[in-house]
């Protein structure tokens, strides 16, 4: 490990925050540092008990009604499978790698000031963003039908959300306030939903990482795991052992169940009639909003520099729907 989570801790806790002339302020600086110490105690125990207790702390855990609504997700798909996508429908990751640059492009049409990159390399397994750039596997495929989603996704959320972050005079909002994956990968799968990508699969994947995450933070093996997502709820072999495979890392990470439970809590914000494009000001958490909009009124917080595609016309109109429909159960086809 290159660093020492000790070292970090105690840097942390030099700071001066207490200093900071804005309470909301300082809260935001006190809040991240808390979750800062909690990584460094997650980093410190790689592969032991504590790694899951850790993660629990900073991810949370599955409930009983996320649980429920996941089991009924995966009841009522259990019959979709993926049907085997013909050769001249495969986008390989050249041409995907030029289809993100045109969305890329489209943002620049907004503000000149934008600038990033996308990144093709042979060190990395499929699509990941990273510091605000775009990195796709020399070796990525995915179905045609699918690249829409994955770019507004992986772009039109997560680069835009950086972006807007990074415009913001703290860095906490380009690189995450505590606890904003939640938030963040709901938004992300609901653009997914908005531009017409969100699969039946797409949502059986999201549903089994939940069952997963619960059936491992409540002491069952890897093998039980992948078995109970073979067996009872239908996954092919492959994709059961990659989720099982990512919750059990390290001694257990709970993240994953955080697509769908932020995905629920997103389309209830929706519902409540809430603005959704403030959501796009940084990498931020659904409770910072009240936070986020008393700054924005002092002048200190800017608003979103970069509006994603998937808020504009015409995806608009599934968004309409979205406000006036019974939640999750209306995303599946």
């Amino acid at each position: 490990m290159p660093i020492d989570p000790d070292i970090i801790k105690r840097n942390l806790y030099n700071l001066h925050i207490e200093d900071l002339y804005d309470p909301s302020i300082a809260y935001l600086f006190r809040d991240k540092r808390k979750e800062l110490d909690q990584m460094m105690s997650m980093l410190s125990e790689r592969g032991k008990e504590g790694f899951l207790l850790g993660s629990m702390q900073v991810f949370g855990t599955v409930n009983e009604k996320l649980l429920e609504k996941a089991q009924a997700i995966l009841t009522i798909t259990a019959t979709d499978r993926e049907h085997q996508t013909k050769e001249e429908d495969v986008v390989y990751a050249e041409e995907f790698a030029k289809l993100a640059q045109e969305e890329l492009d489209y943002l620049k049409s907004q503000d000149p000031n934008f600038g990033t990159t996308v990144r093709l390399r042979d060190d990395i397994y499929g699509v990941m963003v990273n510091q605000g750039v775009l990195n796709i596997s020399k070796q990525y495929s995915l179905p045609r039908h699918r690249v829409q989603a994955l770019i507004q996704h992986e772009v039109g959320t997560h680069i835009v959300t950086y972006y807007n972050g990074k415009q913001q005079p703290f860095s906490l909002f380009r690189l995450g306030v505590p606890g904003y994956e939640k938030l963040q990968e709901g938004l992300a799968v609901l653009a997914e939903y908005l531009v017409g990508g969100l699969t039946n699969n797409r949502l059986r994947i999201l549903a089994g990482r939940v069952v997963a995450v619960y059936h491992m933070q409540q002491g069952n093996t890897f093998l039980d795991t992948f078995a109970l997502l073979v067996d009872k709820y239908q996954f092919l072999p492959e994709t059961a052992f990659q989720m099982t495979m990512r919750v059990f890392r390290s001694g257990g990470l709970t993240k994953d169940a955080l697509y769908l439970s932020g995905l629920i809590e997103l389309i209830n914000y929706i519902k409540s009639g809430r603005d959704l494009t403030l959501l796009t000001m940084g990498k931020i958490r659904e409770d910072y909003i009240p936070i986020v909009e008393e700054l924005m009124l002092k002048g200190i917080l800017n608003a979103p520099v970069l509006t994603p595609k998937y808020l504009t016309s015409p995806y608009k109109d599934a968004l309409t729907n979205l406000k006036k429909s019974k939640g999750i159960f209306q995303m599946i086809q």
